[in-house]
């Protein structure tokens, strides 16, 4: 396969610019990276003439930008191979759909005592949300290391596993190393074991075709930042069974059907998950950088 490098860099506008008299190259897609004219086209037009809040307005505006945000969820659903649009819960990106699943699952699940398995490898955003829960319900973490060659045996990872292990959280490729892990096996033996699995699909999304169903996930995180979406755009996949587990680990509008001063009666998933007013123009970026 070849590529045409000069009509590839013509995409990106900032690659047209010079550093120190030299065509700009720029090599950090890992941390974030530059975005297509496309999106930039997607995000302007959505400011300058499609732009309301979502989900709760009845004028024009409001019907067109809630129409163009949640198209976005089957455009995820379809990237992902998701079962149903319903299992996409979209967000701020990897770092907040983590969160969800400490704060909105874990901490309902697990106990003092209970194990999350993590590798040595994994980037910060699947590793302090678990700490938060070690220091204040007693948590365990257990580690796993790579070879010396800077992989992760999956059969590592299914060594670890106990009778009180309740969650695996691993990451599909690393964001340091490049590693890529072989998800699918972890996935298989980890529910013969009953074990959840969430995939940290930051760097992998970007590198490979993913198929949550093929790779047997429970939650599977991706950020559009790194996608060359907008900043702040994001979703996570939850499988149809622990989305049904979920609590709500964020109040705000949108999230719920009714509120009273002795009650409050919450939206159906994927909405219980996705509370206030979202990034709307980021999340149409994003669907644009995914299509």
């Amino acid at each position: 396969m070849t590529f045409d490098i000069a009509s590839i860099r013509a995409d990106f506008p900032i690659l047209s610019r010079e550093v120190n008299g030299q065509p700009l190259v720029y090599l950090d897609n890992g941390a974030s990276s530059q975005k297509p004219q496309v999106v930039i086209d997607a995000v302007t037009r959505a400011y300058a003439h499609e732009y309301a809040n979502v989900h709760r307005g009845l004028h024009y505006l409001s019907n067109l930008a809630t129409d163009k945000y949640e198209a976005v969820r089957g455009v995820v659903a379809r990237f992902l191979n998701a079962g149903a649009e319903t299992e996409i819960v979209l967000n701020s990106g990897t770092t907040e759909g983590i969160n969800a699943v400490a704060y909105g699952w874990a901490m309902d699940n697990l106990t003092a005592g209970d194990e999350i398995i993590l590798s040595v490898m994994e980037h910060h955003a699947n590793i302090v949300p678990w700490h938060f829960l070690r220091e204040r319900y007693g948590v365990v973490l257990k580690w796993v290391d790579i070879d010396a060659q800077g992989n992760l045996d999956p059969q590592a990872v299914i060594d670890a596993i106990s009778e009180r292990s309740k969650l695996i959280a691993v990451t599909h490729m690393s964001n340091v190393l490049g590693s890529v892990v072989d998800v699918k096996t972890i996935c298989q033996h980890a529910r013969s074991r009953g074990v959840p699995v969430l995939v940290d699909g930051s760097q992998a999304a970007v590198h490979h075709a993913v198929d949550v169903q093929d790779i047997g996930c429970d939650f599977y995180a991706i950020t559009g930042h790194k996608l060359c979406g907008p900043s702040g755009s994001g979703a996570i996949f939850m499988r149809a069974e622990r989305m049904a587990e979920m609590r709500p680990f964020i109040g705000g509008g949108d999230m719920i059907k009714e509120v009273h001063k002795d009650k409050v009666i919450y939206n159906d998933p994927p909405m219980m998950l996705e509370a206030g007013t979202p990034g709307i123009v980021q999340t149409i970026g994003f669907g644009v950088a995914l299509d």
